[in-house]
């Protein structure tokens, strides 16, 4: 999808070199800027295509083109299924996922994925664009995912994980109830060499941080609230296995029953990022899934109509301000 950047030279830039006004008032990458520097009216000045060299004059109005309009997944098939949108401008767009749908594709024959959804939805609007999804969800796992528009967008929100300002919170349901009732797990996870699609801890592994805290307990059963530091696979489900506390329904890391759950009970309530191009604070929320309020209403006695949103909202992300209950109830 096409995405341009522009910004108007002031007086106090006037005789900086065109190069520095791109790096420091508009904030391109290296890599950004070479990418542009080869695209027809990629760099211009006042409507003329210039070297980074050039020196600029106050009133100068700079456009760059960072990604055109040829630019799209072209071996993606598309899946002509409805996906529901959350949020959406030209830059990203975050939609709720279901449980039972994979994020991406892993084979040839995969293709009702939520990239195979996204990008059938992009292509009706005529927004054809490559699917940068950001912050992958296990198949079992529904609620919030982030996908960039184009390659600026996905650059500077990998930025933003990298120092946690993108972060997603989670609501999970465990067997036991841990203890201490909140805290952090600092465990290293890596793949396991017995079984390649698992993973386990390691005291040589990637780091992985997992804050969690308990919402309501009743018995040997937990509500969890939930924010990862890193986001490596499994993280959540492997993280709380270790300190004996399974998710409810996890086949891989559980005791496997499906009495109460018939998939993992855990969903990405919300995302918490900066709009990658305005700065603007964004938290957009997913609704808990029907199966997740009735396990919760079985375990925990909680009335669906009044589900536990305000605390999970505040335990999970207690440094921002920005929460509030967008649940849909029943």
């Amino acid at each position: 999808m096409e995405k341009k950047i522009n910004g108007r030279v002031s007086e106090a830039d006037a005789g900086i070199r065109l190069e520095h006004f791109l790096k420091n008032r508009l904030h391109l990458t290296k890599n950004e800027i070479s990418r542009a520097k080869f695209r027809e009216k990629g760099i211009c000045v006042n409507g003329e295509r210039r070297r980074i060299s050039a020196f600029l004059e106050s009133g100068d109005l700079v456009e760059v083109l960072l990604e055109g309009r040829d630019e799209f997944s072209k071996s993606l098939r598309i899946s002509v299924k409805d996906i529901a949108v959350l949020y959406e401008d030209e830059d990203v767009i975050i939609i709720d996922k279901p449980a039972g749908i994979s994020v991406h594709p892993t084979g040839k024959k995969d293709s009702d994925t939520m990239a195979n959804r996204l990008s059938f939805y992009l292509q009706s609007k005529g927004q054809s664009s490559v699917i940068r999804i950001l912050g992958r969800l296990d198949k079992d796992t529904s609620g919030v995912l982030l996908a960039a528009k184009n390659r600026a967008a996905a650059t500077r929100l990998e930025r933003q994980r990298e120092t946690g300002i993108f972060f997603k919170s989670y609501l999970a349901v465990a067997e036991n109830v841990p203890d201490p009732a909140s805290g952090q797990i600092h465990t290293p996870l890596v793949q396991d060499i017995r079984l390649r699609n698992r993973m386990c801890t390691a005291p040589k592994g990637k780091r992985a941080v997992t804050h969690y805290e308990t919402i309501e307990a009743q018995g040997n059963c937990a509500l969890l609230g939930l924010r990862l530091e890193t986001g490596r696979t499994h993280q959540i489900r492997v993280h709380m296995a270790s300190i004996g506390c399974p998710l409810i329904g996890d086949p891989m890391y559980g005791n496997g029953s499906q009495a109460e759950m018939n998939r993992t009970a855990l969903h990405a309530r919300s995302i918490h990022f900066l709009h990658p191009f305005t700065g603007k604070e964004l938290l957009v929320e997913a609704p808990v899934p029907e199966d997740m309020r009735g396990l919760i209403s079985r375990q925990f006695g909680l009335p669906r109509t009044a589900g536990p949103c305000e605390k999970t909202l505040t335990a999970s992300a207690p440094d921002t301000a920005l929460y509030s209950c967008a649940c849909t109830h029943t």
